[in-house]
């Protein structure tokens, strides 16, 4: 509710509020609801969690990082690349 509160729009928290507000008596349809609040709010986390989000990370860790050869490949491919090769992690159960 917090970060209602401090007029951050996401839409999880407007699935419930203002369902809830439409049940003790709000004044606008679900069809209000939807075209004027959950589709710009949705749209508005998209853009915002590819463009804040994604595009940096893609910036600066996938395009930066080393390529790997992975098991099973033919390694003629990529022969004359500079690579690392990718050692299968291993999960120990610790008992």
């Amino acid at each position: 509710m917090l970060f209602f509160f401090m007029g951050f729009e996401h839409s999880i928290v407007n699935m419930f509020l203002f369902p809830f507000s439409m049940i003790m008596g709000g004044g606008f349809t679900f069809w209000e609801y939807i075209v004027w609040n959950e589709l710009p709010t949705v749209l508005g986390n998209l853009v915002g969690g590819f463009v804040l989000v994604g595009l940096p990370l893609y910036f600066t860790h996938v395009r930066t990082s080393p390529e790997r050869i992975l098991k099973g490949r033919n390694h003629k491919e990529t022969a004359g690349k500079e690579s690392i090769d990718a050692q299968p992690a291993t999960l120990k159960a610790s008992v």
